[in-house]
């Protein structure tokens, strides 16, 4: 065992014990903001809220507890059942585009150039948008002297209410959507092609592999957990959209583009049915982390 000579330190000695202090000290002093971040803007209010789901709370009063009541009276209520499935419309329908066109596009500008630097740039314009100023955009583009009833005009089809039909607003919602997220995850999947090994692709050309069998055995397989990142915050987004309802349609017309999260704002505040509310915003909540489950499983079950 060495010993220590006078002036020298070791993790027991007590030079080294007043440098441990002031850098635990720091330690301490930089995350505790954090942790109060934490605990007054996301932990409080979700106990909170898992509280107020099992009360009659109109925000006026005082919260009375009532159990299972306003879980019951959800699965009961054509409002919620309707926003539900709205929900899920609006999801797959803009998930599945979403993915797709972030393919067809990350693929090629995944290729290095000058060029393409370029169009990642372009095509990042519209994610770095703020989603407030984007919905405003779209509004004057689905007005009736727009840009897409012009482009209709010029194909020799009649204007459409692209915001005020029923039939039309949810698809009008999904266009912008998909529009406005293109560009991130479009960058993500770039970095991912980016960062794949660069001999896999060399021995597939030896062996005379073609670009489309190239990109269904080797690429996708490869950029799985990428795949599953895009697809798990696409998911999670779309389950969660409210400002392009509330801006675009405010939840119309004939409650055809009322989302859930819309459904939920407007039973909380409007009509002050705050229990209500978060009884709905657990439920949703539960849907979202055993989507997100069953995409994690889905990812481990294709590896092994």
């Amino acid at each position: 065992m060495k010993v220590l000579a006078r002036g020298e330190t070791g993790p027991g000695s007590r030079a080294a014990h007043r440098i441990v202090r002031p850098q635990a000290t720091a330690g301490v002093a930089l995350t505790l903001p954090v942790a109060v971040f934490f605990v007054v803007f996301w932990l409080v209010p979700f106990v909170a809220a898992i509280y107020l789901s099992f009360t009659d709370y109109e925000m006026a009063g005082t919260p009375q507890w009532i159990g299972l009541a306003n879980y019951e009276r959800m699965f009961a209520d054509p409002g919620f059942l309707n926003s539900a499935w709205i929900t899920a419309v609006y999801t797959v329908c803009t998930v599945v585009p979403t993915i797709v066109l972030t393919l067809l596009v990350a693929v090629p500008l995944a290729k290095p150039g000058r060029l393409n630097r370029w169009l990642r740039a372009l095509v990042m314009i519209p994610a770095v948008m703020p989603l407030a100023a984007t919905s405003m955009v779209w509004v004057i583009i689905y007005s009736d002297r727009g840009l897409a009833n012009t482009l209709l005009g010029l194909a020799g089809i009649e204007p459409q209410a692209w915001l005020t039909s029923s039939d039309l607003a949810i698809w009008a919602l999904v266009v912008m959507v998909v529009w406005k997220s293109l560009g991130l995850f479009v960058i993500i999947l770039t970095a991912g092609l980016q960062a794949l090994p660069g001999e896999v692709y060399e021995a597939a050309a030896i062996d005379g592999s073609g670009a489309v069998t190239t990109f269904t055995r080797i690429t996708l397989p490869l950029l799985r957990r990428t795949l599953l990142f895009v697809l798990v915050i696409s998911v999670a987004g779309s389950m969660q959209a409210f400002v392009p309802a509330f801006l675009l349609t405010g939840g119309g017309p004939a409650d055809a583009t009322q989302v859930l999260p819309y459904y939920i704002w407007a039973n909380a505040f409007p009509y002050e049915h705050m229990g209500y509310a978060a009884a709905m915003g657990m439920v949703l909540l539960a849907a979202m982390v055993i989507i997100s489950a069953l995409q994690f499983g889905f990812l481990k079950g294709g590896e092994e």
